[in-house]
């Protein structure tokens, strides 16, 4: 379990990948691909980039390689972005508060209440990444992969049972979300914005006594250390994505960007596997730590939550995604949720 624990931090609304210097090297025909993230050394995302970079290595004979910076160290992923443009970080995965800067449309999988199950998650995915990935060559960036962050639940120190719950508590947004902020609201909260590296102190403070984060980012970064429950029902599917600069991918040219989305698509997959697995095994850990889980609400009370997502939807498009990209979404949730 402490390598699942070290390895949750990869998993929250905070994806990062950080570089420190320069742009990508080339010596000849070489190219040194500055990557970095904040989850640490020894964790399972690492475990997994590691291995792509190996396999990477040894497909081009050593003409591409990753150098990684593990444990985040350079700022959130708004500061990760503006080092992206300016070629400082030649690849990035991103939570959808980064990538929604890149291309807001894309928020439109973040909506609250969205989905139902995993494979809906991968159906949404899977019939949409073409869409995106011209989207996203045309802001020039490419899309390598979708890199899932996980459910997001709510942690707080009174109970929630209820939307009506909602407007007692005081509830952290990630400052400069309009999706997290607009859903708040609709639940009849009062958002507290800020910075994800200071709701900690806020935490611990009073500021806030409620937040959401996937089970894997409660655990890593704590958080659940200081709340006494956690609800069961997604508050929302938290979307992540690994992007490299249009400049890279010119650079490294056509067969080798092929190859190296190649050695991620599949690697991040099992890696999602991998995750959703971890993200039991973080419920029961944040369960016996004392945190008493809230069971999804049944009948009128479950309604009501779901309800939510027509109102937050509503007033977001036209707004963050266009209503033709919203109603494509539900088309192919209708087809999964015919079969």
């Amino acid at each position: 379990m402490e390598k699942t624990g070290r390895s949750l931090i990869v998993i929250l609304c905070i994806f990062s990948w950080i570089s420190l210097c320069g742009p990508i090297r080339a010596e000849g025909k070489n190219f040194t691909i500055k990557f970095a993230t904040i989850a640490p050394e020894g964790s399972t995302w690492m475990e997994y980039l590691r291995e792509i970079d190996r396999k990477i290595l040894k497909k081009t004979n050593g003409r591409v390689k990753f150098r990684v910076y593990a444990g985040g160290i350079a700022g959130d992923e708004l500061d990760v972005l503006r080092k992206m443009r300016i070629g400082q970080i030649h690849a990035a995965a991103f939570s959808g508060v980064g990538f929604g800067q890149i291309l807001p449309m894309v928020r439109v999988l973040d909506l609250p209440f969205l989905f139902r199950n995993p494979r809906e998650i991968d159906m949404v995915h899977r019939e949409l990444k073409g869409f995106f990935s011209e989207r996203f060559r045309e802001k020039g960036f490419e899309l390598i992969s979708w890199a899932e962050v996980g459910n997001a639940h709510l942690f707080s120190k009174k109970p929630i049972y209820k939307v009506e719950d909602l407007s007692r508590v005081k509830v952290w947004t990630w400052s400069g979300d309009p999706l997290s902020k607009e859903t708040f609201r609709a639940l009849g909260a009062n958002p507290i914005p800020l910075s994800i590296t200071d709701v900690t102190t806020a935490l611990n403070t009073g500021m806030v006594d409620t937040v959401y984060a996937p089970p894997l980012g409660a655990l890593a970064l704590q958080w659940y250390r200081y709340v006494s429950h956690m609800n069961a029902l997604p508050l929302a599917h938290s979307t992540g994505a690994v992007l490299l600069s249009a400049s890279t991918a010119l650079r490294l040219g056509p067969e080798l960007l092929e190859l190296i989305r190649k050695e991620f698509e599949p690697a991040l997959v099992n890696l999602t596997s991998e995750l959703r697995q971890q993200a039991e095994e973080a419920i029961n850990l944040i369960g016996a730590s004392g945190v008493k889980i809230i069971p999804v609400p049944k009948g009128k009370d479950l309604r009501d939550f779901y309800s939510i997502h027509d109102k937050v939807a509503k007033v977001l498009a036209g707004r963050v995604y266009p209503s033709d990209l919203l109603e494509r979404v539900y088309e192919i949730l209708r087809k999964s949720r015919q079969r």
